[in-house]
């Protein structure tokens, strides 16, 4: 889709798609770090798997009236569909993260299946018969929100939002939401404030570039949701098995995406502009900074996981606000400074950064025989309220 959008639209209007698009990775992504990382961390069976959903789907609901809001207002009908389907959005990814990191992932391949297919079908009706971009994208995104009610209507899930914890529980919550918000959340935050102070036009450059490295974002996205249950499953081990199997991770989840990292930058121009046309000289002198973030990003979850595994959240949260902090100011200063470019290299500065600070931690961790506890208020009577699945 985002391929249709890019090699379609000028720069500008790229750059509006992208803010939409960044709307919906961060309030999924909040989503899943408050209710699906919770869920998946618990490794019991307590708390069916509808109740989760219900919680997923009420951020959802929270958050679409005001983004319904801000699209009307600035007149971007990206933005404003992001707003109305978002919910679905939600139940889709929660439907989607639970199944892969449990091992039932038949169900949800088969639903990526279908949204890819339909999506599909809209992206070369969009590229060969003159259907317009903003209705590609809005069957991508009603197709998706569709997959995620059926979904989880076929699970036997909450279709409605409804929280369900207590106020020690709500706490732990947040503090994760805030976690996400200051680390990964804050790229999609970076991306807003790119387009306040810059403009369209530098955010669209990144989102042509981060277009073509999509595939290392979709192995990064599987990678993820496997690395809190491998962690989980070596909590009361050793300091030196828990540290070995964090490393192990670490190098299978980076050694998944190296290929295409390396390949994609190096792509030629005859590719290049048969890819994003027109907007491929923009992208491409962007590629091999973003490659490099990706990986060194990949590595900075691990450790960040790491200390969610160790119930260490207020030390994450801190670690979570230092990076995410550096992130939005450099990155706008980049930004500010030398454009596209800036702001590119911008990242890998912060992704190095972050990558050595989370790793330092968490070694430090471990290093702490026995474990001392170093968890939020609330933490641990929420990793035993919210649980594994019931049956598909």
């Amino acid at each position: 889709m985002s391929l249709a959008v890019v090699r379609t639209e000028a720069i500008s209007v790229v750059g509006e798609f992208a803010v939409a698009f960044s709307i919906y990775v961060l309030v999924t992504g909040l989503a899943r770090a408050i209710v699906t990382d919770g869920v998946l961390a618990a490794q019991s069976s307590n708390e069916p798997f509808r109740q989760g959903s219900g919680r997923a789907c009420a951020i959802g609901v929270a958050v679409a009236p005001a983004v319904v809001i801000v699209g009307s207002c600035v007149g971007s009908p990206y933005i404003t569909i992001t707003g109305v389907m978002l919910p679905g959005l939600v139940l889709y990814d929660y439907n989607k993260m639970i199944s892969l990191g449990v091992g039932r992932a038949g169900t949800a391949l088969a639903e990526a299946i279908i949204w890819v297919g339909v999506t599909a079908i809209a992206v070369l009706l969009c590229l060969f018969l003159s259907v317009s971009p903003c209705a590609l994208f809005t069957v991508w995104a009603g197709s998706g929100a569709a997959l995620g009610l059926v979904g989880a209507r076929l699970r036997r899930c909450r279709i409605l939002p409804a929280w369900g914890l207590r106020h020690a529980e709500t706490k732990v919550c947040a503090s994760f939401g805030l976690l996400f918000m200051f680390t990964s959340g804050a790229v999609q935050l970076a991306t807003t404030a790119l387009a306040v102070t810059v403009g369209a036009g530098v955010v669209g450059a990144l989102a042509a570039a981060r277009t073509v490295l999509a595939p290392v974002t979709l192995l990064q996205v599987a990678a993820s949701s496997l690395v809190i249950p491998y962690l989980a499953r070596r909590k009361a081990a050793s300091k030196r098995v828990r540290l070995q199997a964090s490393l192990r991770v670490t190098g299978l989840a980076t050694g998944l995406i190296l290929p295409l990292a390396l390949i994609l930058p190096m792509l030629p121009d005859s590719v290049g502009t048969a890819l994003l046309a027109a907007n491929w000289q923009i992208a491409q002198p962007l590629l091999a900074a973003l490659a490099v973030e990706s990986m060194l990003a990949m590595a900075a979850r691990v450790g960040l996981d790491g200390h969610r595994i160790q119930q260490a959240g207020r030390r994450a949260l801190l670690i979570g606000a230092l990076i995410g902090g550096a992130y939005v100011v450099l990155v706008v200063a980049g930004g500010l400074a030398f454009q596209a470019y800036g702001a590119a290299y911008a990242m890998v500065v912060v992704a190095l950064f972050g990558s050595a600070l989370c790793w330092w931690s968490y070694v430090s961790l471990l290093s702490e025989d026995p474990p001392v506890s170093r968890s939020l208020p609330g933490e641990q009577a929420s990793v035993r309220f919210t649980v594994a699945p019931t049956d598909q």
